[in-house]
């Protein structure tokens, strides 16, 4: 039987007949780009002037970075954005979206606005994202060293459409499935935050001898001691690199924070080249830039000279997390271009421990939140790979 290219794979029940073509500015009242000029900076101005990289997961993103500009400024140039407007990155990073929901915000010329009019908004911000709009994007962008979406292009872009009822029954089911994919990682972030909290009070402070917080039983000051002097460390060593590979039967290789994911090495490259090694249950710390990134390894892995192997528990561990979030081995790099640190500066860096019942009480303690948290990823990204499933088969 052959397949109708002009209706999805799956449908909500009472839809029938073909999606029609369209082009994109079809569905629009106007697709425009911001400020093409160097705008006029103001310290005392009220507006954010932003470009595509301050769209991110459906929002404006206003940071540290962020300049601003005045609102008589920003008049002369006056997008008349509103609540149909869906925002887009068009040059260097492609296709991040963003809803407009009355920011005060100038556009650069990174950032396209799309005035969804006669498409419903949300069945257009989906489409947006399904790999056949993003893979026409890609296959016309221009320029060499940056690529540039043009906004030719984009009012161009071929699509296939259902009647009106059709898209806000798909708009709606997919703005349900992103409100809870937001939830998701505002709890994933909360978690993640509280982590940090925790690991504030309950390491001391730099300085101290005991921890703001402790649990019920433990009492007298910790020890200072090197950390060369608590577990054994392991610099790595590259092996060459015709020996690298990638047949999961060989060793797997760890040479960087690249390798490391979520806490944990996630095998990405192998070699037939044993130099130095970490065994299944070591601790494995980043000592090229960014330094001090950790994670535990669920294998026996090759260490390259970016990385190194430390034998400790799960308080190590932890506190290893702990002076990576406080920015400790800053203090060790050496040279401001690429930073690093040597087998030297891991053996005498100096900790702070308690006696072993409470190394082990603390260090269960991180590990239930870490558990936690990593259930949390794993029901977002399954999120994330059900919104990926469902583009595909609702969208012709």
């Amino acid at each position: 039987m052959v397949k109708n290219k002009h209706i999805p794979e799956i449908r909500f029940q009472g839809f029938t007949g073909d999606w029609k073509q369209h082009k994109l500015e079809e569905g629009t009242l106007k697709i425009g780009d911001g400020l093409h000029g160097t705008p006029q900076y103001s310290p005392n101005g009220n507006i954010a002037f932003i470009n595509g990289n301050n769209l991110l997961n459906g929002k404006i993103v206003i940071n540290s970075e962020t300049k601003y500009v005045t609102s008589d400024y920003q008049s002369k140039d006056d997008k008349e954005l509103n609540q149909n407007t869906i925002l887009m990155s068009i040059n260097g990073t492609i296709g991040n979206l963003a809803w407009y929901n009355g920011e005060k915000v100038m556009l650069g010329k990174s950032a396209a606005y799309i005035e969804v009019s006669s498409f419903d908004k949300h069945f257009m911000y989906q489409l947006l994202q399904t790999r056949k709009i993003k893979n026409y994007f890609l296959k016309n962008l221009t320029g060499t060293t940056i690529k540039n979406l043009g906004l030719k292009t984009i009012r161009e872009t071929p699509t296939l459409v259902p009647k009106i009822d059709e898209q806000k029954k798909i708009g709606q089911f997919f703005k349900q499935l992103d409100d809870t994919i937001t939830f998701y990682q505002h709890e994933l972030a909360a978690l993640k935050q509280t982590k940090q909290g925790f690991l504030q009070k309950m390491f001391p402070k730099e300085g101290e001898s005991v921890p703001d917080v402790r649990f019920p039983g433990f009492t007298g000051e910790w020890e200072l001691r090197k950390l060369g002097e608590v577990v054994n460390i392991t610099m790595g060593q590259s092996p060459n690199g015709e020996n690298y590979t990638e047949n999961p039967d060989d060793h797997i290789l760890v040479q960087g924070n690249a390798d490391i994911k979520n806490g944990w090495v996630s095998p990405r490259i192998w070699t037939t080249q044993i130099t130095k090694t970490a065994d299944k249950g070591d601790i494995i710390i980043s000592v090229r830039a960014p330094v001090g990134d950790v994670g535990k390894t669920q294998y026996d892995v090759v260490l390259g000279r970016g990385v190194a192997g430390i034998k400790g528990n799960e308080f190590i561990f932890q506190y290893l997390s702990k002076m990576k979030s406080n920015g400790f081995w800053k203090r060790y790099s050496t040279g401001s271009t690429f930073e690093s640190i040597n087998s030297n500066d891991l053996k005498e860096a100096i900790i702070s421990i308690p006696e072993e019942a409470e190394q082990t009480k603390i260090g269960s303690f991180f590990k239930q939140l870490d558990d936690t948290i990593a259930l949390h990823q794993r029901e977002l990204y399954t999120l994330k790979e059900t919104k990926k499933a469902f583009l595909q088969k609702m969208f012709v």
